[in-house]
């Protein structure tokens, strides 16, 4: 797939598209990367709740675990930047958890409304988070810039990933570190979705009983939404656009130029947990779980993923577990 000039002052932003009340914008009409922009400007308003995004010791706890499979205590960085930051929960997780203590901290992103809100994030964990708004196939920044450039899951995101890491090793410095966690694996994918799928449908067997329905989540608009609201929230099965073989991601990572290249991943039963849980989340009606269920789900995830690490890693091909984590480094000049 090819990648798509991008033109900032042509692409239709959240404000434009909600401006417009119950009509809803023509999104068919809108590239790849104008539809990942409107998209994103609109999820930023709901993204962390929705994926149950914090910044307390559950996932400070994620973020540094993620980065210590990789990355060895005692690392100092100067200067760090997030690409695809989102709101910014890789960054300032990872600050929270003395990963990048002293660094200078800078994320980029294609939306400018999840650059809003990391910023807003960041102040109120007591962190300056410098933001720019930019295309990860084309960074806004000079070459050797960073001494730490990290991802979570985004280049999965992204018409050309290659693109992207390319040019993430030329913002690093010479022995600079490339860290992206969180991108999903080919094999590791297809078995969520069986995961999913069969969760899906257990759960809507189960509320078409007779008094159950009110147990479903309502539409977007019962729920007060627009009709824009409903063309936008449809736009989460186009945004995402690639799986990997990590062998492939091990490979992209050499093209662009980096070395001492590998890729771990994690996640295996813990995955399939996971998404049942977020499943059943996304179906049911707000309010009605409550926090025993999120207590159970979320150390069910923790015994799982344990289990996934210490034994099921030793067998398991690395191939078939969902999560996976790049680390590289940019080589001195010779």
């Amino acid at each position: 797939m090819s990648a798509e000039p991008l033109d900032p002052a042509t692409m239709p932003t959240t404000g434009d598209a909600l401006a417009t009340g119950d009509v809803p914008p023509d999104v068919r009409t809108l590239g790849l990367k104008a539809k990942q922009r409107i998209y994103h400007d609109w999820e930023s308003r709901n993204y962390d709740s929705k994926f149950s995004i914090s910044y307390d010791q559950r996932c400070i706890d994620y973020a540094r675990d993620r980065f210590r499979k990789v990355v060895p205590e005692g690392a100092g960085f100067g200067k760090v930047l997030e690409v695809g930051a989102g709101t910014g929960f890789f960054l300032i997780n990872l600050a929270l958890a003395g990963c990048v203590d002293g660094a200078e901290l800078h994320a980029t992103d294609l939306s400018d409304g999840m650059l809003e809100v990391c910023r807003r994030n960041g102040e109120e964990h007591g962190l300056e988070v410098v933001t720019r708004q930019g295309d990860a196939e084309a960074l806004p920044y000079e070459d050797s810039s960073f001494d730490l450039v990290i991802g979570h899951a985004f280049i999965h995101h992204l018409p050309v990933p290659g693109a992207a890491l390319q040019e993430m090793a030329r913002v690093l410095k010479p022995g600079g570190t490339l860290v992206i966690a969180g991108e999903p694996t080919e094999l590791g994918d297809k078995l969520s979705w069986i995961v999913k799928n069969a969760t899906w449908r257990s759960f809507c067997a189960v509320t078409s009983l007779p008094g159950l329905q009110t147990l479903r989540k309502p539409s977007i608009t019962a729920a007060g939404g627009t009709a824009t609201d409903e063309v936008l929230a449809r736009l989460e099965h186009e945004v995402d656009l690639h799986t990997f073989r990590p062998k492939d991601v091990e490979k992209m990572a050499r093209l662009a130029g980096l070395t001492e290249v590998s890729v771990v991943t994690e996640e295996l039963t813990a995955n399939w947990v996971g998404w049942s849980v977020r499943t059943i989340e996304g179906a049911v009606r707000p309010g009605l779980l409550g926090s025993r269920w999120a207590f159970a789900a979320f150390h069910s995830y923790l015994a799982l993923h344990r289990f996934d690490d210490e034994v099921l890693a030793r067998f398991v091909p690395r191939e078939l577990f969902y999560n996976l984590i790049l680390h590289a480094r940019k080589p001195y000049p010779q």
